[in-house]
């Protein structure tokens, strides 16, 4: 009975799995800083690429990105660069044509800063909303991001603004 149930459970997630829908994103906007991290660096501004893997029947989704952004220290003309690798979990909240989302997830964090040698990488977590527009495999989407950056040397917080396409 239950390799029964377990082949016919088999049957019907496997052709799901297999039509599994994987959309590449591209976008870019703007890095607003805030509190402390305000202090040290003014808005910036950043670029993303990500792959986003779903199943069609259900409305959540894994997406991978990368991210580049680039601040303004505040106190002259030096730069300051983050690198990012994050993962996410996108809950699609339905719609035709628009369709917003929730997103959640952890990421790992490089920032390097032109008045220090070393770069520091520490880990992070963000969350957003966001929503998508488009069909037939191609579209747009805009997501508004909260992420904060644990560290030894207290913690960077930003606001992401991202505008781009899905292919």
């Amino acid at each position: 009975m239950r390799r029964t149930a377990l082949l016919a459970l088999v049957a019907l997630v496997l052709p799901a799995a297999l039509n599994a829908q994987a959309r590449l994103m591209v976008g870019g906007g703007i890095s607003n800083p805030l509190g402390d991290f305000a202090d040290a660096v003014d808005a910036g501004k950043h670029g993303r690429v990500g792959l986003q893997v779903g199943v069609p029947v259900f409305p959540v989704s894994v997406r991978a990105e990368g991210e580049v952004h680039s601040f303004s220290e505040a106190t002259g003309g030096e730069k300051a660069q983050l690198i990012n690798g994050t993962i996410s979990g996108v809950l699609s909240l339905g719609g035709l044509g628009l369709s917003p989302y929730v997103l959640a997830g952890l990421g790992s964090y490089r920032y390097d800063d032109s008045a220090t040698a070393d770069a520091v990488v520490n880990r992070g977590y963000h969350g957003g909303l966001g929503a998508s527009i488009g069909a037939l495999g191609f579209g747009g989407f805009a997501e508004a991001r909260y992420v904060k950056i644990q560290g030894d040397g207290g913690d960077r917080n930003y606001v992401a603004l991202t505008v781009g396409f899905r292919f």
